[in-house]
């Protein structure tokens, strides 16, 4: 029997618990390692003051003496003010969209592109986002610039989407009323 499969089965020995053939295993094996012979003497202390009942004795005045030593300490800090979240999304379309203006007013794409991308818009959400990588690599002739800006249109349809049916979906689901 190695170690580690003795050690595993030492709990079960101090509890009675193994069988005879497990027993004469670890016995065995005990017999022949001073190591594990150790470990187990170690597990045989512990278990002892385990089981040996102490009577804690109370601090006189425990309670003022801790009430004292809070007092001492310093004020804990505030948390930090979190962002609600319409502001955090307020501050996303504002950033993402003063990038795409300033692209507009400096990248200089082409007024019938523009043109299209707002009567896509209009039309219909997906055309929209192909009409914004198509206006944008146009203006700018990068495709990665063209599909960030369709990706933050994407984002922008969806969020808006979320938050004004949301609140009705789950409104009514708090009512039990058919969504």
């Amino acid at each position: 029997m190695r170690c580690n499969t003795s050690e595993n089965l030492f709990d079960g020995l101090l509890d009675g618990t193994l069988s005879t053939l497990q027993r004469h295993n670890v016995e065995t094996h005990l017999a022949s390692c001073a190591r594990c012979t150790s470990v187990l003497e170690e597990l045989r202390v512990i278990d002892a003051l385990l089981l040996t009942p102490r009577l804690l004795e109370s601090v006189p005045n425990f309670t003022q003496k801790t009430m004292a030593e809070i007092r001492t300490m310093p004020a804990p800090k505030p948390a930090a003010p979190r962002l609600p979240l319409w502001m955090a999304f307020g501050f996303y379309l504002l950033v993402s969209w003063l990038g795409i203006g300033t692209w507009i007013a400096f990248g200089r794409p082409n007024a019938h592109g523009l043109f299209s991308l707002a009567l896509g818009l209009l039309d219909h959400s997906s055309r929209a986002v192909q009409d914004v990588a198509r206006v944008v690599a146009a203006g700018v002739g990068s495709t990665g610039i063209a599909s960030i800006v369709a990706l933050v249109l994407g984002v922008d349809i969806l969020l808006i989407a979320l938050a004004f049916f949301a609140p009705r979906v789950i409104s009514r689901m708090a009512r039990n009323e058919p969504v």
